[in-house]
């Protein structure tokens, strides 16, 4: 069991080597960086009458500080905002999102 958190990293992170768009990422008032993220907006969250929602699943160890609710995202040409990170003992977390108006 012991080995798991690290098979489980190595197998996320060829996920995202295979399935991952390029994400482009700002922190507060940092300077921009890149990651790849899965974007999933196939969900019941996907069309909200106050926006339209998505999940990015991301690997933690991209992030230069921990993914936080506000940092901007930008996705295939798309802006979000994250609002929610749930984290997992993989090393990855799902960011929920709302596309900018």
């Amino acid at each position: 069991m012991s080995a798991w958190p690290q098979q489980s990293g190595s197998l996320n992170a060829a996920m995202l080597a295979a399935f991952g768009s390029a994400v482009t990422c700002r922190q507060g008032n940092g300077a921009p960086f890149q990651i790849s993220g899965i974007l999933q907006k196939e969900s019941d969250e996907e069309q909200d009458q106050d926006g339209v929602y998505a999940r990015l699943f991301v690997l933690l160890a991209d992030f230069p500080s921990p993914p936080d609710h506000g940092d901007e995202l930008v996705v295939d040409g798309t802006s979000y905002t994250v609002y929610e990170v749930s984290v997992d003992p993989t090393g990855a977390a799902r960011l929920r999102l709302r596309q900018h108006a």
